[in-house]
C-alpha cells in the first residue's frame, strides 16, 4: 500500500508540474487551453472553468495540455482553424517556450528539491585521511590495512585529504600501490593491489580503482546561495548521465534490456519512501530530471519532436502540411508503444527473476 500511495504521489507532482508549465506558458502567450488532464483515457473527474475542462483521468501514467489549434497526443487532424488564440497563430518564440516549458519545470523542481535537501541536511566532508571503515570484500583489508590507519602517501606522493587519495586510487585500476601510513607511532607500508570497476564517473563510464575504504564523513550547513548551486549541480549531473544513457544505448555499449519502466519506478519509489522523506524527495526529484531529459528528446509526440517541427517551421518560413505532421505522429506514437512493451516486459522479467525490487546502494567517499 506505501508503494502504491508513493508511487500515485510522485507521479501527481511530475505531472502537474510538468503539464502546469505547458499551461501557464499557453496562457502567458495568449493560448486557448481546452483541456488539462492528469492522467490519460476516460475522465474519472472533470470540472468546466471558462474555455479549459479540467480533468484527472483513470489511466495514471502521464497527462497533458490541450491548446487550440495544436496537433498532440488528441491526434486531431482538423485541429488548425486560423484563429488568433490557436497555437499555429503564434511566432515562433511564443510556440518554442510554449512546447518547451513543461521540460523546464521539471528541471526546476528537480533543482528546488536537490536545494531543500542540502539546506536542511548539509553538505557531507571528509576533513581526514583515516580510515574509518572497509567494504565487503576490500583488498585493503586483506592487505593489512586497519580502522585508524591514517594514510600519509601513496606511491611516494603525499596525500593531504581524502579528495587526492579518492584521485590517485580511482586513476589506477588493476594496478599495484605502495601505501605509507601511521598506526599509533610506527609507520608502515603496505601494498595493496585497487580492482578495476566501470562505473559511471565524472560523466562518463570508466575503469575507476578501489581498494574498499572510507573514511568519516562531517556534515557542514550549507547556505541558501550554496543550497541553489548543490542543488543545481546535481540536476546537471543526473541530466549528463541522461544523455550518456542514450548514447550508450545508441552505440551498443547498453543493451535496451537495461531500460526500466513504470513497474520498476514503481518498486524503486516505495523503497525510497521506506528510506524516510528525505530519500523519497530525492528520488522525486531523479524521477523529475529524467521526464524532463526524455521529453525533450526529438521523438514524434514528445515535447523534443513538436519542437523539430517549431524549429523547422522557423529555419524554412514554411508549413508542415497538417497531413504529413499527422504521419510523423502517428509514428512517433507507435515508437512510445513499442518502447512501453519493452520496458513493461523488462520490468516483469526483472520482478520474477529477482524476486524483490531492486534496490540502489550508495556509499559515501568509498576507495
Amino acid at each position: 500500500m506505501l508503494t502504491v500511495v508513493a508511487f500515485i504521489i510522485l507521479l501527481g507532482i511530475i505531472v502537474f508540474i510538468h503539464e502546469l508549465g505547458h499551461f501557464a506558458s499557453a496562457k502567458m502567450c495568449g493560448m486557448r487551453v481546452e483541456t488539462f488532464s492528469l492522467g490519460f483515457g476516460k475522465a474519472l473527474l472533470k470540472k468546466q472553468v471558462g474555455d479549459t475542462e479540467y480533468r484527472i483521468a483513470w489511466i495514471p501514467l502521464g497527462g497533458f495540455v490541450k491548446i487550440s489549434g495544436m496537433m498532440d497526443e488528441s491526434m486531431d487532424d482538423k485541429a488548425v482553424k486560423g484563429e488568433p488564440y490557436e497555437f499555429e497563430s503564434k511566432n515562433f518564440f511564443q510556440k518554442s517556450f510554449v512546447i518547451l516549458s513543461g521540460v523546464m519545470m521539471n528541471f526546476i523542481l528537480a533543482v528546488v528539491i536537490y536545494s531543500v535537501i542540502t539546506f536542511f541536511n548539509g553538505i557531507p566532508e571528509v576533513h581526514s585521511t583515516q580510515i574509518k571503515g572497509f567494504s565487503d570484500n576490500s583488498p585493503a583489508k586483506t592487505s593489512g590495512f586497519m580502522i585508524g590507519d591514517s594514510i600519509k602517501a601513496i606511491d611516494d606522493v603525499e596525500v593531504k585529504n581524502w579528495s587526492e587519495i579518492t584521485e590517485i586510487v580511482h586513476g589506477k585500476p588493476d594496478t599495484e600501490l605502495e601505501f605509507r601510513v601511521t598506526r599509533a607511532d610506527s609507520t608502515l607500508l603496505i601494498r595493496v593491489k585497487t580492482i578495476g570497476v566501470k562505473t559511471l564517473y565524472e560523466g562518463e563510464v570508466k575503469n575507476i580503482g578501489l581498494i574498499g575504504i572510507f573514511s568519516e564523513t562531517v556534515i557542514r550547513d550549507a547556505g541558501f546561495l550554496e543550497s541553489v548551486k548543490e542543488g543545481s549541480l546535481a540536476t546537471w549531473n543526473w541530466l549528463k548521465v541522461g544523455w550518456l544513457s542514450v548514447k550508450m544505448l545508441v552505440t551498443g555499449q547498453a543493451s535496451i534490456k537495461e531500460l526500466g519502466g513504470p513497474l520498476l519506478i514503481a518498486q524503486m519509489t516505495g523503497e525510497s519512501a521506506k528510506a524516510g522523506i528525505w530519500a523519497y524527495l530525492a528520488f522525486i526529484a531523479f524521477i523529475s530530471v529524467n521526464v524532463g531529459f526524455l521529453n525533450v528528446l526529438p521523438v514524434p509526440i514528445l515535447d523534443g519532436g513538436h519542437f523539430m517541427f517549431i524549429l523547422y517551421e522557423g529555419i524554412t518560413r514554411r508549413r508542415i502540411p497538417q497531413n504529413i505532421k499527422f504521419r510523423i505522429l502517428q509514428v512517433g506514437m507507435m515508437i512510445l508503444f513499442l518502447l512501453m512493451v519493452i520496458v513493461i516486459v523488462n520490468d516483469t522479467g526483472r520482478i520474477f527473476s529477482s524476486g524483490s525490487p531492486a534496490e540502489p546502494q550508495t556509499e559515501i567517499k568509498k576507495e
